[in-house]
């Protein structure tokens, strides 16, 4: 079977799976290429030997970036798209025959998010292009892929996708490799506002007070660097955080004694799934489908509230016993249900499937 796995983000979770999930499925014998919007991603591509295609989508009205995405597809059994804008213009063209198209959604758009990002109700802008434009595009498909069963739903409730369409199917992570013991308490997201890491340097802030030999990391990058070293200066945390920028989640994860997880709204992140990989013990807040991944391994707390935060990161960093079971269970929790082979060999049944259809 050929597959072309399409995205055209420089970064994120939905990067990050395409690669995992490319590489599985060629182990499990499926003949894969991808399509990267940059030659960084495309590196990344090729060290893990999937032959690669560069092409930036520049908009969503890049025709001619749209005509060469097409020519490309052409011959390939399956096309999977992982991204938003990856993901119109593998719908919006005509069906090749015998041709499967695979949208994997990994997260709300923009104006659906909860306030404060988003907002209490969309525009009609907005509820057009995404209950109107988007939920047609989405009746073109063979499959929508969503990683958990509360996106799955809201696609439905809210932005009018064909429920008979979904597919859940979360994400996988593969094994990491032995990682150093770390002494950092962080996080490893993309610094915008979904990811309210606000509150996780207001709970730093918090649990310095009782334990001021703490050391923090904010590892990723994006609009909110700025006001995030602003606020840290403020909260007076300007000796005890450090903002190293994008660093290989296996380089963070080696650093890391703590991974903290503060989103206002996640599907199934790959960086919560990552750090449970590697054995580290994590916080996450309860929202969108990260209950689904922590099971009764992580423990959660409210969004936007750094008391709760800083007093569950205060419970393992006070109780190495405590610290240990957490990190364990949430390795057998991956290692049970997320793996990227389990990711793969879902994938390649749901591809066969639409195939024989």
């Amino acid at each position: 079977m050929k597959v072309l796995q399409v995205t055209s983000l420089l970064s994120g979770g939905p990067l990050e799976h395409a690669l995992v999930l490319s590489r599985a499925l060629a182990e499990a014998g499926a003949t894969v290429e991808a399509v990267c919007a940059e030659g960084r991603a495309a590196e990344r591509f090729a060290a893990a030997g999937i032959p690669v295609h560069v092409l930036a989508l520049k908009s969503p009205a890049d025709l001619s970036g749209g005509r060469r995405l097409r020519s490309l597809a052409s011959g390939f059994d399956v096309v999977h798209a992982q991204d938003r804008r990856s993901g119109l213009w593998t719908r919006l063209w005509p069906r090749q025959r015998g041709q499967a198209r695979v949208y994997t959604v990994h997260g709300l758009p923009d104006p659906y998010l909860p306030p404060p990002v988003g907002s209490e109700q969309p525009s009609l802008r907005d509820r057009v292009a995404y209950r109107g434009l988007d939920a047609f595009l989405a009746r073109r498909c063979d499959a929508v892929v969503s990683p958990s069963r509360f996106l799955a739903e809201q696609l439905v409730a809210r932005l009018g996708y064909p429920a008979d369409q979904i597919e859940v199917i979360a994400n996988g992570v593969e094994p990491p490799p032995p990682l150093p013991p770390g002494d950092l308490v962080g996080t490893i997201s993309l610094l915008e506002p979904v990811k309210d890491l606000d509150t996780f340097l207001r709970a730093a802030a918090l649990v310095r007070r009782r334990r001021p030999q703490t050391r923090f990391a904010v590892y990723g990058t994006g609009t909110m660097q700025d006001h995030l070293e602003e606020l840290a200066h403020e909260l007076d945390l300007d000796e005890s955080l450090s903002f190293p920028g994008h660093l290989p989640v296996d380089e963070a994860l080696a650093e890391l004694g703590l991974y903290v997880l503060c989103s206002l709204l996640e599907n199934c992140p790959m960086s919560l799934l990552e750090a449970m990989a590697a054995g580290r013990p994590s916080v996450a807040t309860a929202v969108g489908g990260v209950p689904e991944i922590a099971g009764e391994a992580v423990p959660l707390v409210p969004p936007r509230d750094p008391d709760a935060l800083a007093a569950a990161v205060l419970r393992l960093l006070e109780s190495p016993e405590l610290s240990a079971e957490v990190g364990a269970r949430g390795q057998e929790r991956v290692s049970s249900k997320f793996t990227a082979a389990a990711n793969a060999e879902q994938m390649l049944a749901l591809y066969e499937r639409l195939r024989r259809r």
